[in-house]
């Protein structure tokens, strides 16, 4: 589009020259409203994935605003009589839209006479296109939680369940508990999951017309389902649907960690705890080496030679010593690449990760194929089974369950594109019910950690004299400690928040904006929970709003920008005042990781300083940097997303088998429990052979080839031989049934669930290779990585 066309098209929207020059001298933010503009025009134009136009939301809004007087004269028992017969009218005509006003009218009034809170309009507007399948943008503080009631009591009419999936168990129990009233008070019936429920409780929550549950409970019982061996062992019902809370976290951040359903066998008997305490007297560079962003970790031959001398080898690469080989390495993993306090927690003996997004613990995640162990070995610890994986699926594709699905969050534009791919969601921004005062700072950019610290100490100090409240946003646990040693250090006092039950977590953070408060907290600690000047119960309320409200700082830029906004998002709630302001140096995780510093000028390469560096370009760069990242994450889940979308279709159509199976009716429980056993193992054995096949298909390409066409071939022969040998064995059983007493079946002793930790960096040159994804891995980077594994290759060859 040539300049003039741009101008003459979006003409209406620019001020008169002589008001520009006035308008922008006196207010830069008038500029920023052009700006917006104009990007949404265009937006509209190329046919984003974002709407920002709300005039049809709005005409809707109307008809139940017009109704609003009506039900307001009406009695609670009116109104209940009301309710009834909206529940026979959509049994009669299940179609939602006919009804949609006058449900959103009746169920905003009762949460007025039972809350006390009448959703304010653009909660309307939220709860409409939630109704609609769309993922709604609303700021922290703005009430998704009673938006969502509407549109979930408008679906629940039709009896067939509605989920709503929350972040955490806490949040589960609270918003069912919270809005139970409203749903009762209607004629519906609420329940909520927790990881730790009998499954008789958790049968009759999810028989309710609205269910409150995390997406990761559902989505494990969803895997129960298929090792029943008796209809009554089946939880749920059929999938209806769903509105999901935090969506960017669930959608996007979890959506390469797969839900596991694992069984017990038994465990290696090679001595872990040996392995790791050899491997520690393996040295960087002489032993072992990384690649470039130490991702991956290799041996060299200096180590080779040292594992062969110490367990009297002669050759490493034999078969015979592959377990020992692989023990080895994940060893080396768990020293090189995972560090305590960053990337796990030692808690209660115990290894608990540490989701690097949130900066939080995650209790029911665990790292694959061995690496969990070595880890444990490597900390002393009790090392855990890891089990036989029975069973496993991706959040995404067990989302894609629910015929019809929504979301809400408060960064959503960020990731519109991919919600947009994944899920085929479009994104309404709601704008806020009053507009935001909070200020966010240029970030104060020092050189090395020691002058970042001490900035830090000094602005807290410096704030913390006026008794405003300061939330610090930390990265990792250890940063966390390290800051309130600090503080302690200068007589600060302060409340430090990581690893923590969410209820203690949630308690903690509401009470992050009272006068004197400085909390110190992960990034994400408490989400889902809003943070009111005063605390609570909103002491001192108007003086904290007179210093300026709640100040947040962060004290380190995340690979997301979402992450930064969620964090920047914590202050000026619902109008009120607050500021944000990020206080970061070039030896932060993300500076180091990404090696930023080679993106500035070259003569701030090198320095050390102890005063903030004030250069524009720096920040741009870093915002450019974060834009890569996010688009190479992007990349990476849609490469991953090929692959678990093949092995879907195969467990779906395997699973549907099974599930007939469970169906029918014989003569002897034994012989159909027998052939449910048989499916359960060659769906174990398939998804073993299907980890292998992928675990070198990167391979291919260097023979010319597409290693997701070359895992499809291999991944299908494999399913094909595995569905041979059940319609075989199915028919076998049919025409002559075994004896009883000779039928062996061999149930797991107990299953157990985990998320498991699907690091897409783990392999660099899988990946290049695999998906073309366009990661920061040099040429000489890559070449490198890939000699020393041609070496290794034909070393073993040659022995």
């Amino acid at each position: 589009m040539c300049t003039l066309h741009f101008y003459n098209r979006f003409r209406p929207i620019f001020p008169k020259k002589e008001q520009a020059r006035k308008h922008i001298s006196l207010n830069t933010m008038n500029f920023q409203k052009i700006y917006t503009n104009v990007s949404r025009q265009i937006a509209k134009a190329n046919g984003s994935p974002i709407e920002y136009d709300l005039a049809p939301y709005q005409e809707i809004l109307s008809q139940i605003n017009a109704l609003e007087a009506t039900f307001t004269a009406k009695s609670d028992q009116a109104l209940q009589t009301f309710a009834q017969k909206l529940k026979q009218q959509v049994q009669q005509n299940p179609t939602l839209e006919v009804i949609l006003p006058e449900a959103f009218a009746l169920c905003r009034e009762i949460c007025q006479r039972v809350l006390g809170m009448r959703p304010y309009d653009v909660q309307v507007l939220a709860g409409i296109a939630l109704h609609q399948g769309k993922l709604t943008e609303m700021k922290t503080g703005e009430g998704k939680t009673l938006a969502a009631v509407l549109p979930t009591y408008l679906n629940a009419l039709l009896g067939k369940g509605v989920h709503v999936l929350t972040f955490n168990d806490y949040l589960a129990q609270r918003d069912a508990t919270w809005m139970q009233p409203v749903y009762e008070f209607l004629g519906l019936t609420v329940g909520y999951i927790q990881q730790n429920m009998m499954a008789e409780k958790k049968k009759q929550a999810y028989q309710c017309d609205i269910t409150y549950a995390t997406a990761k409970e559902v989505g494990f019982d969803y895997l129960r389902s298929f090792i029943a061996y008796t209809p009554e062992e089946l939880l749920l019902r059929p999938f209806h649907y769903a509105i999901v809370d935090e969506a960017d976290a669930l959608l996007i951040d979890e959506a390469r960690n797969p839900l596991v359903l694992a069984g017990n066998i038994r465990q290696t008997t090679l001595d872990l705890y040996h392995i790791a305490q050899f491997t520690e007297t393996l040295q960087l560079s002489t032993d072992y080496a990384t690649d470039e962003y130490k991702r991956n970790v290799f041996l060299l031959e200096a180590g080779i030679q040292k594992i062969e001398s110490h367990f009297k080898l002669t050759n490493l690469y034999e078969d015979t010593h592959q377990e020992l080989l692989i023990a080895i390495n994940l060893a080396l993993q768990a020293k090189t690449l995972l560090h305590k306090d960053i990337d796990y927690v030692v808690k209660e003996g115990q290894i608990k990760l540490i989701d690097e997004f949130t900066g939080r613990i995650v209790e029911d995640r665990k790292w694959q194929n061995g690496l969990q162990s070595a880890v444990e070995a490597k900390e002393g610890v009790k090392i855990q089974i890891e089990g036989q994986i029975l069973n496993t699926i991706t959040l995404p594709h067990f989302i894609q369950q629910y015929p019809k699905i929504a979301g809400m969050t408060a960064t959503a534009q960020l990731a519109a594109d991919e919600f947009a791919d994944f899920y085929g969601l479009a994104t309404v921004v709601i704008p806020p019910n009053i507009s935001s005062q909070r200020i966010d700072h240029p970030d104060l950019i020092f050189t090395h950690k020691a002058a970042k610290m001490a900035a830090l100490i000094k602005e807290v100090k410096t704030v913390h004299q006026t008794g405003r409240p300061i939330l610090i946003g930390t990265l990792t646990v250890k940063e966390s400690e390290e800051i309130q040693e600090a503080l302690q250090q200068h007589q600060v006092s302060c409340t430090v928040l990581n690893a923590k039950q969410d209820a203690q977590e949630a308690a903690i953070v509401a009470n992050a904006g009272k006068l004197n408060a400085i909390t110190i907290a992960t990034n994400m600690a408490g989400r889902g929970t809003d943070i009111m000047l005063g605390g609570k119960n909103g002491e001192h309320q108007e003086k904290i709003k007179t210093l300026g409200g709640l100040y947040v700082i962060g004290t380190n830029r995340h690979e997301s920008r979402r992450i930064d906004d969620q964090l920047k998002g914590r202050a000026g709630r619902q109008g009120d005042p607050g500021s944000s302001r990020f206080i970061i140096c070039f030896e932060d995780h993300l500076m180091q990781k990404y090696k930023l510093t080679t993106l500035l000028p070259k003569k701030y390469r090198n320095i050390q300083q102890n005063e903030a560096l004030h250069q524009n370009r720096i920040m741009r760069d870093i915002a450019q940097a974060q834009r890569i990242i996010e688009g190479q994450m992007h990349a990476m889940r849609k490469t991953l997303y090929q692959y678990s979308a093949f092995m879907e279709q195969q467990r779906k159509v395997f699973h549907q088998d099974r599930q007939s199976l469970l169906n029918q009716t014989y003569d002897q429980p034994l012989i159909k429990e027998y052939l449910l056993n048989q499916y359960d193992q060659q769906w174990s054995a398939h998804l073993n052979e299907v980890a292998q096949i992928k675990e070198g298909i990167y391979w291919v390409r260097v023979a010319g080839k597409t290693p997701f066409y070359a895992f499809c071939q291999q991944a299908d022969a494999h399913f094909l031989k595995i569905r041979q040998t059940m319609e075989a064995l199915t028919q076998e059983v049919a025409q002559s049934p075994p004896d009883t007493a000779s039928i062996l079946i061999k149930k797991p002793s107990s299953t157990w669930t985990y998320v498991v930790n699907d690091n897409p960096l783990g392999n660099e040159l899988g990946l290049a290779l695999t998906g073309n994804i366009g990661l920061q891995l040099d040429p000489f980077g890559l070449l490198g990585v890939l000699v020393m594994d041609i070496a290794r290759r034909f070393k073993k060859k040659k022995k």
